[in-house]
C-alpha cells in the first residue's frame, strides 16, 4: 500500500507500473448523490493516469494510512473533509484491484468503514 501511495503522489508512473498487476482494476465508487454509482477502468496505462491524476500532490490534498474494513488503506482529505477512502487487493506481490471510495459519508458520522 505504502509504495503505491508514494508512487501516486510523487508522479512515478514508470514505479506505478511495476507494481500493478497487468490486468489491474481501478473500481470508483461515488456517495455523492449527484454522481452516485461505479466506474471501473482497467489495465495499467489507464489506472497509472487515475492515480496519479487523484493523489498526486497539490495544495489542500492530504493522505493518511487508516484502516478500512479491518485492512490497510488511505483516508485522502481534501481541506479538511474526507474526500476518498482507497484499499486494495493483490495478486501476488502485484496489486489487482484498488478501490476507491469517494465522498464517504460515513466518515462525517464517526463510524468505521
Amino acid at each position: 500500500m505504502r509504495e503505491l501511495w508514494l508512487a501516486a503522489e510523487s508522479g512515478d508512473e514508470h514505479r506505478l507500473s511495476e507494481i500493478l498487476d497487468p490486468k489491474v482494476a481501478v473500481v470508483v465508487e461515488s456517495q455523492d448523490v449527484r454522481a452516485s454509482g461505479a466506474r471501473v477502468t482497467y489495465g495499467v496505462k489507464d489506472a497509472t493516469t487515475l492515480l496519479v491524476h487523484g493523489m498526486g500532490k497539490r495544495a489542500g490534498l492530504k493522505i493518511t494510512p487508516r484502516s478500512v474494513n479491518s485492512q490497510a488503506g488511505l483516508l485522502l482529505t481534501r481541506d479538511g473533509e474526507a474526500a476518498a477512502l482507497i484499499t486494495v487487493d493483490f495478486n501476488g506481490p502485484l496489486v489487482s484491484v484498488v478501490w476507491i471510495r469517494l465522498h464517504p459519508e460515513i466518515l462525517r458520522h464517526g463510524n468505521g468503514v
